[in-house]
């Protein structure tokens, strides 16, 4: 058995990290190309096996006391809530006695919420870890709920049901390319599905989750995740290409591309309320500078009716200044001959 299990170098162990794809996402996962495209997943992994040795000594580290010791010990745990969905996590507890029967309840817990973490890519954290991954939404599954009901209550559907057809469609020019240019957006990229989409309004700043591969939530959750990467990142934008390579994001190179026509509000449920938000406080928000008010093609006849307002007062302020300056020549001319 490994003792030092969190700091397995996944770099160096292609085989590890083909059996970690397979455990979590299927056996049928492909030996190559779909590896090469969980890269940053397991960028991900390494990540969180490092934050379980954070703290200001050992003793404060959560490897301290967490019941898996090793990546056959994690797979079996991600197997047992794989196949245990709609139980309470102390029935599941119970399931793991047989594994891990020396370890108290804190220890099975800790390692529960590890597991989630790497099979989900949700931030499931107990409170006095909370703060480990800055901005990061931080949740926790009780003893009350089951693991199912505990995943969809993360997900809720639209508050929003009925909206008016004109409301819910969506211009060509709503991508974050665009939003990011015109609008100021600022984009975070998280590594919590909870978070996707998430919009900080103070510092204009969305959180994106495209860091996600195909993970086992709610078939209509990860569709609709698709469905918005389409939406806000289309493959076919050079702009958007252009700022995904900036931001060392590949996710467009490898689909699914789901989005064939244009999309509206209507064809999300679970992330419409957060859509909504993106487009009434960021994209309809006005342009704050000059460059924005230049980049700005929502309305091609507003933007041609102000611009051309600027060059009539700019012509109307160089033609004052030129009557003012001739005003004052003649003047000058006319005392001269006095």
């Amino acid at each position: 058995m490994n003792t030092d299990w969190t700091q397995t170098g996944l770099a160096y162990r292609p085989d590890l990290r083909l059996r970690i794809a397979q455990a979590f996402f299927g056996p049928t996962v492909p030996q190559k190309e779909r590896i090469y495209a969980l890269k940053q997943y397991f960028g991900y992994f390494s990540n969180e096996l490092k934050l379980l040795r954070t703290g200001i000594s050992k003793e404060s580290w959560q490897t301290k006391n967490l019941a898996i010791k090793d990546c056959e010990d994690l797979f079996y745990v991600v197997d047992l809530l794989r196949t245990n969905q709609e139980q309470r996590r102390p029935e599941i507890r119970q399931k793991l006695l047989s594994r891990f029967g020396t370890s108290n309840d804190l220890a099975v817990n800790r390692s529960l919420n590890l597991a989630l973490r790497l099979w989900l890519m949700i931030n499931v954290q107990e409170p006095a870890f909370a703060g480990l991954r800055h901005g990061v939404t931080s949740v926790e599954w009780n003893d009350e709920n089951t693991l199912l009901a505990f995943i969809e209550s993360l997900f809720p559907p639209s508050r929003w049901p009925k909206i008016p057809p004109q409301s819910t469609r969506l211009g060509p020019h709503f991508t974050a390319a665009f939003m990011q240019r015109v609008c100021g957006l600022r984009i975070e990229w998280t590594t919590s599905l909870h978070d996707h989409l998430r919009l900080d309004s103070l510092r204009k700043a969305l959180k994106d989750g495209s860091e996600q591969q195909r993970l086992p939530l709610p078939v209509k959750v990860l569709q609709e995740t698709i469905l918005s990467l389409d939406l806000l990142f289309p493959f076919w934008d050079s702009r958007t290409i252009t700022l995904l390579a900036k931001e060392k994001q590949d996710f467009h190179e490898y689909g699914p591309f789901e989005a064939t026509r244009r999309l509206t509000l209507l064809d999300f449920d679970h992330w419409r309320d957060r859509l909504l938000e993106l487009h009434e406080d960021i994209f309809q928000s006005p342009p704050v500078s000059w460059a924005q008010l230049w980049r700005d093609r929502r309305s091609p006849q507003q933007f041609w009716t102000f611009w051309i307002a600027i060059i009539i007062l700019i012509l109307t302020l160089l033609s004052t200044t030129a009557t003012i300056i001739q005003a004052w020549v003649s003047l000058k001319a006319l005392d001269r001959l006095d």
